[in-house]
């Protein structure tokens, strides 16, 4: 059985999406779908299954404490909780690790006064449901019918926080299990900047999922194929979900202070994917993941089993 699910991983068509002609590269396309109150059937029918992105609104507005969530609001909940962020540099990740407390109070600085105060490292990747459980009611009723069933039971396990000030970014990469993203915009808003899988090879890649081009402002003397790619860039909102197929790249800017969460999660199809990826320089820790989660989504492993070995994940910097 998981051989046949093998196979049948890779017999599906490309995806199709409205994208820039080549000529005229590095024109911005603000081509992709946005939905109101997409059903789960649609969102898989329309979007999982073609590897399509598209923007889903109308259904975070309802949740218990989607008006309240702000930094003060997680400041006042645990000011002494420790955290990490992070600093992005061309060479490297640096890792830094301060209270809520103090976090916020940089935040707030910068805010008001950026020309004078130092950018705040950025708050990626938080497993913050787990850290604070009284925030999973604020986030009801919680669309979990967008993913696959196995992840159902305590589905706030999967979520990853951003918090941070304007002009936050993540440089340009792709989620490093080749996972489906969903995320969801709280507070503030965000400049995503993503192209397809096929057009990584146009980006420069460093290493297993980082790649060197800016694409907010490429250097086409330095990175010439990058005249290729067809980029295609969007505001998400607060109150905006943001879906995109595995391998998506993405660049990121915070355009305000923002509170954001995420899911990194498989189907069936991607988790294979993700295993046979490790021929095309995906690392081992990796690897190990993906089989996890192929364990469970293949094999039907009750998450009660396997998140203990997999919530390493959630803290994993790649």
């Amino acid at each position: 059985m998981f051989l046949e699910h093998f196979k049948n991983a890779f017999s599906t068509k490309k995806p199709k999406i409205k994208k820039i002609p080549k000529d005229k590269a590095m024109i911005i396309s603000s081509a992709i779908e946005r939905r109101y109150k997409l059903s789960s059937n649609e969102f898989y029918k329309d979007y999982v299954e073609l590897g399509k992105p598209v923007i889903i609104s109308g259904v975070i507005i309802n949740w218990n404490g989607f008006d309240k969530w702000s930094l003060k609001y997680l400041k006042n909940l645990s000011p002494s909780l420790n955290i990490y962020a992070k600093k992005f540099s061309d060479n490297k990740i640096e890792i830094c690790s301060l209270t809520m407390e103090r976090y916020i109070e940089l935040i707030e600085n910068y805010e008001q006064d950026p020309q004078n105060n130092t950018r705040p490292p950025y708050c990626h990747d938080l497993p913050l449901f787990s850290l604070i459980p009284s925030l999973v009611k604020d986030a009801q009723p919680f669309p979990y019918d967008y993913l696959p069933e196995w992840y159902w039971h305590k589905w706030w396990r999967y979520c990853q926080f951003f918090l941070g000030s304007s002009n936050s970014v993540t440089p340009l990469h792709f989620d490093c299990l080749l996972t489906n993203n969903i995320f969801f915009q709280i507070v503030g808003r965000k400049q995503f900047t993503i192209l397809l899988p096929e057009d990584a090879k146009y980006c420069y890649r460093k290493g297993w999922r980082w790649f060197l081009v800016n694409p907010e402002n490429p250097d086409l003397n330095k990175y010439p194929e990058y005249k290729n790619a067809r980029p295609i860039q969007f505001i998400v909102n607060p109150g905006d979900i943001l879906y995109m197929p595995p391998g998506t790249l993405h660049h990121v800017r915070s355009l305000d202070m923002s509170i954001s969460f995420n899911i990194d999660w498989h189907t069936p199809k991607s988790s294979l994917n993700g295993l046979a990826a490790i021929t095309k320089g995906m690392p081992i820790q990796n690897l190990y993941y993906n089989f996890l989660l192929a364990m469970g989504l293949v094999l039907k492993l009750p998450p009660q089993i396997i998140f203990k070995f997999y919530k390493s994940y959630l803290n994993y910097v790649s």
